[in-house]
């Protein structure tokens, strides 16, 4: 009986339950945006104040390749 709930249980998990990334909560998000100067590396901060500043500040100097944008950090 108990390997059949624990084998129940490794199914659901590998056949929906758990596989999509985006069905899992998000545990931290992060507030990223990229710059010409870089544009292969991703500027990232926690505090999406801090992050809104730079990429503004980046905006201004006519350095920013990609808006200020959501990312899903689980770390």
């Amino acid at each position: 009986m108990r390997k059949l709930l624990i084998a129940s249980i490794a199914a659901a998990f590998l056949l929906g339950c758990g596989s999509d990334v985006s069905t899992r909560p998000c545990q931290r998000t992060a507030y990223c945006y990229k710059t010409k100067d870089e544009p292969s590396k991703r500027k990232c901060d926690l505090d999406r104040a801090v992050a809104e500043e730079k990429a503004k500040r980046a905006e201004e100097e006519g350095n920013l390749s990609t808006r200020l944008y959501e990312d899903c950090w689980d770390f």
